[in-house]
């Protein structure tokens, strides 16, 4: 039994609000559970060593904070930091801008008004005089001034709200961090559903074969599904590389199997090989690199082996 000691830097507000988890990397059940000191620092005592899977969660966030496969070594205390990003909690109020002043456009229109008003008073045939011109035209240039003006108090060219716009801009990359953890956590959920598929359809055609499971033979067979089992965590790039060597290595075996058994007609032609056979070689297909294009072929899977293929053999 050896200690863990976890340093969270980063973004210290939020360390009063962590939790800290400790997955086993296969099953995904929680061996410890933490809270870090205000400081970040979480002290795990007498823990067994080896890989672990690292969660550290927070109240308000759906998806974990930070996921991460971490290794408990197997002599001295291990000391590991990790990073958060802050943007995962950012959340900025709307910036609250000043109302313009148009108390100054207010003022001029109403001079404006004023000092035309006794121009209003012309009756036909009477000469207008210069300086009646001159007032006329001074007035109209003092409120074309003032438009001007106020279209620049109230309105920003275009009619943008910058105020608005980077908050809209938070939101949205808010909301593809979001996306793209609960695309991750459906993906890898997906994995683990296909992975029991292919452990049922291999032990099913291991009791066909009535080959025990714990044999040497049995375990060649169900080495390969442990493997793979052990790699849903792994990015789509390294999972569908595990993925096509796991179904190469099995339908290797399998065809070597069928051999030994070429005279059990009730085997060779059984529905358990068939739809082995049929699994294996869509999985020599998958070729996927990110977490989108993995969940559509996954789904793909699922549409031409057929749910029923997760329980039933």
């Amino acid at each position: 039994m050896q200690n863990l000691t976890l340093n969270i830097l980063g973004f210290p507000a939020v360390n009063k609000d962590l939790t800290v988890e400790l997955r086993d990397p296969v099953t995904m059940n929680v061996v410890r559970e933490a809270k870090p000191f205000l400081d970040g620092t979480v002290k795990v005592a007498k823990i067994d060593p080896g890989s672990y899977e690292l969660t550290v969660r927070h109240p308000n966030l759906a998806v974990p904070v930070l996921r991460r496969p971490i290794r408990v070594l197997p002599t001295g205390e291990t000391k590991i930091s990790v990073l958060l990003d802050p943007s995962k909690f950012r959340d900025t109020p709307v910036e609250d801008i000043p109302e313009a002043n148009l108390t100054p456009v207010l003022e001029v229109a109403k001079s404006v008004a004023e000092t035309v008003t006794p121009l209003a008073a012309k009756v036909p045939g009477e000469a207008i005089l210069a300086q009646d011109w001159n007032t006329m035209a001074g007035a109209i240039r003092d409120l074309a001034n003032a438009v001007a003006e106020l279209t620049r108090s109230v309105s920003p060219i275009g009619h943008d709200h910058p105020e608005f716009l980077k908050k809209f801009d938070e939101m949205q990359a808010n909301f593809e961090t979001l996306l793209n953890g609960v695309t991750a956590a459906l993906t890898e959920l997906q994995r683990q559903i296909q992975t029991q598929r292919f452990r049922e359809q291999v032990e099913g055609v291991l009791d066909l074969a009535a080959i025990d499971k714990a044999s040497p033979k049995g375990r060649e067979f169900l080495g390969v599904v442990e493997n793979l089992e052990q790699k849903v965590t792994a990015t789509p790039a390294v999972f569908s590389r595990e993925l096509r060597n796991a179904a190469v290595q099995l339908a290797t075996k399998l065809e070597a199997l069928m051999d030994e058994k070429k005279d059990d007609v009730e085997f060779t032609a059984s529905q358990q090989v068939k739809q082995l056979g049929i699994a294996l070689d869509l999985q020599k297909q998958v070729r996927t690199t990110t977490y989108d294009a993995e969940l559509q072929q996954l789904r793909k899977l699922d549409r031409q082996l057929g749910p029923s293929g997760i329980t039933g053999r």
